[in-house]
């Protein structure tokens, strides 16, 4: 259930191209949850995913760029107590969709740090979903109200 490109969104925030400002952006998140009653675990999944997506932008999507970083997030509100999330930037061409999962490690001594952001929205959304369109990438993060908290 991935918002259309011309549904308005019911949120939105600028975000900095810092690390720091991401308890910020959490903050605006928790107000998101209260607010609309998302259960536990939408709560969870998308604060995770949220994080985890800024941090790769923030930290790798502007690298060599010379115009100025633009990051927004856009909050949907959508059918049957869905929360949608999309991630509006202006940074390198990227689908983070695209890069298979890691092998699972044999022990946590042969475990290969960082590459699991993907595989654990996967776990905890309902869909994905990445476009390039122009110059900016839109990564969408839906949940859905399952199970009980």
């Amino acid at each position: 259930m991935i918002p259309p490109h011309d549904l308005t969104p019911t949120d939105s925030v600028d975000v900095d191209a810092s690390i720091e400002d991401l308890p910020r952006v959490a903050e605006w998140l928790a107000g998101l949850a209260e607010r609309d009653g998302w259960t536990d675990r939408m709560r969870f999944g998308l604060d995770l995913s949220l994080e985890e997506a800024l941090t790769n932008v923030i930290s790798y999507g502007f690298e060599g760029l010379p115009q100025a970083p633009r990051i927004r997030v856009d909050y949907f509100r959508l059918p049957e107590g869905h929360a949608g999330l999309r991630i509006v930037d202006n940074g390198i061409a990227f689908d983070p969709l695209s890069v298979a999962e890691p092998e699972v490690a044999e022990s946590v001594d042969s475990a290969r740090i960082g590459g699991h952001g993907v595989q654990l929205m996967r776990h905890f959304l309902t869909d994905l979903a990445y476009e390039r369109a122009g110059d900016v990438n839109l990564f969408t993060l839906v949940a859905a109200p399952m199970g009980e908290d």
